[in-house]
């Protein structure tokens, strides 16, 4: 799966520039950050029983009140984005987007990684660059060059091969290609002495 993600953000950075972006080197930090926050949320809370979902959402929207808020005007006073509150519209959008967008998908996700692993619901992640990428292409016609399709690739199997190893937990499927390829080998010797 590391392979897609390597080859689609290659491809996007010959699309931008030959310079690396700096919104790349904030999807790494977030990445390393996010993958603390899984590991820790799993390791202090390792079944769904114990987690009270509204306390913990409410944690997490009151601290990234207190952290980034003090942000916003800081931004302004360097120049480097303009601050202005929001009009009745604006902030209609936002609200919904809040709620459908970041509330509703971060219940379902939490849910999904304690009736799954963490594991399978960070990979179901992962499977908003190939699908993105499909209904771009069927929405609205967009063509991507053949390294985005390759990488796509990686994500989508990736995604299959772990639900499927999840799923039958006693199944080695390299084992049993080794024991096929072994009897295959085996009777083909067999057959010509």
């Amino acid at each position: 799966m590391v392979a897609g993600v390597v080859f689609v953000s290659l491809e996007d950075l010959n699309l931008e520039s030959s310079v690396v972006p700096v919104g790349v080197v904030w999807s790494i930090a977030g990445a390393i950050l996010y993958a603390c926050y899984m590991v820790f949320l799993k390791h202090k809370v390792p079944t769904e029983d114990r987690m009270d979902f509204t306390m913990f959402f409410g944690f997490v929207g009151f601290f990234n009140t207190i952290i980034l808020w003090p942000g916003f005007p800081l931004l302004d006073v360097f120049g480097w984005e303009t601050f202005q509150l929001p009009n009745l519209q604006h902030l209609f959008y936002m609200s919904v987007n809040g709620l459908v967008g970041t509330v509703l998908s971060e219940l379902l996700w939490l849910w999904g990684c304690f009736l799954t692993s963490s594991l399978m619901a960070t990979l179901s992640l992962s499977l908003t660059i190939p699908l993105t990428m499909f209904v771009d292409i069927w929405l609205k016609g967009i063509k991507y060059s053949l390294l985005i399709y390759i990488g796509a690739i990686p994500m989508m199997t990736s995604f299959i091969a772990v639900s499927l190893l999840t799923h039958y937990e006693s199944w080695d499927p390299l084992m049993d290609g080794m024991k096929y390829l072994h009897r295959k080998c085996w009777r083909r010797n067999h057959m010509y002495r």
